[in-house]
């Protein structure tokens, strides 16, 4: 048993060092900062610009909440890049006919001519960090991640927002 910041036992110990988490995210982490390395120095385009670029490429005209899921970033975050992006034309903001108080979001010409580089840049980025790992293995990661993926999504269905009195007792005590 150690003794945390505050003085307090630490009961238990996490291995950051060997959980598969923790491996999931630095890789993910490192791909995209690979990734953000070639599409801004190629195109002058941040991380989340590209990211907007890209996920309009696969459906075009989404509200800016969709856009925000898509990319796996809060709306506030968002907000800022799209009015950067609307300034620098990369994207157009055009009321939701169905509902006025929302916006879509759609590429122009000029963010839509980007699309195809992004992608090359892609494509790229993954040939250099798959390197000399085999197809099969990397078949067998993506069923791997694609389970655990799964089996998240139906605990959150199940238990978003149910109350878990017994652990929260815990946590204040």
């Amino acid at each position: 048993m150690g003794i945390g910041f505050n003085g307090m036992p630490i009961m238990k110990k996490i291995d950051f060092e060997n959980s598969l988490g923790m491996a999931i995210k630095n890789s993910s982490k490192m791909l995209e900062k690979a990734l953000d390395v070639e599409v801004r120095g190629l195109y002058g385009l941040s991380n989340g610009k590209w990211k907007v670029i890209i996920a309009l490429s696969i459906q075009n005209g989404i509200s800016q909440r969709d856009l925000a899921e898509r990319i796996f970033v809060d709306g506030t975050t968002l907000v800022p890049i799209i009015d950067n992006m609307e300034k620098k034309g990369l994207v157009e903001r055009r009321t939701d006919p169905k509902d006025r108080r929302n916006n879509k979001i759609f590429l122009t010409a000029k963010s839509a001519s980007l699309v195809d580089p992004i992608i090359e840049s892609i494509f790229r980025i993954r040939k250099i960090v798959y390197k000399n790992i085999p197809e099969k293995d990397l078949e067998f990661a993506k069923n791997i991640l694609r389970k655990i993926t799964e089996h998240a999504e139906l605990y959150i269905a199940k238990n978003e927002g149910k109350i878990q009195l017994p652990l929260k007792q815990k946590i204040k005590a």
